[in-house]
């Protein structure tokens, strides 16, 4: 199973996050989001379908955010699934990351 898929559309970038995001999907994960990022069109992140994420996928949704704010790229959270809130919290990202309250 992949843990993000891409779906291109004109005037987006979609990213539907699902299953683990960790350590062990860590440069499939990371060659996805640079191809994203590339794109150069606004992010949409969809992460309600994350069933477990590790320090390793917090720092790539890092990695994302500050790569969109590099390139002015826009980026919205459309949902946010428990997984990756209580992660992001419990490391100190959820404000680094913008996460919606």
């Amino acid at each position: 199973m992949e843990s993000v898929n891409l779906t291109c559309h004109t005037d987006r970038t979609e990213l539907n996050f699902e299953g683990a995001l960790d350590a062990s999907r860590a440069q499939a994960v990371y060659e996805t989001l640079n191809e994203a990022l590339i794109r150069a069109l606004p992010l949409e992140l969809h992460t309600a379908r994350v069933e477990r994420i590790d320090g390793a996928g917090l720092q790539l949704l890092v990695a994302l955010y500050r790569g969109a704010q590099a390139r002015g790229l826009p980026l919205q959270w459309r949902s946010i699934g428990p997984a990756v809130r209580s992660g992001a919290e419990s490391l100190g990202l959820a404000q680094t990351l913008e996460l919606p309250t």
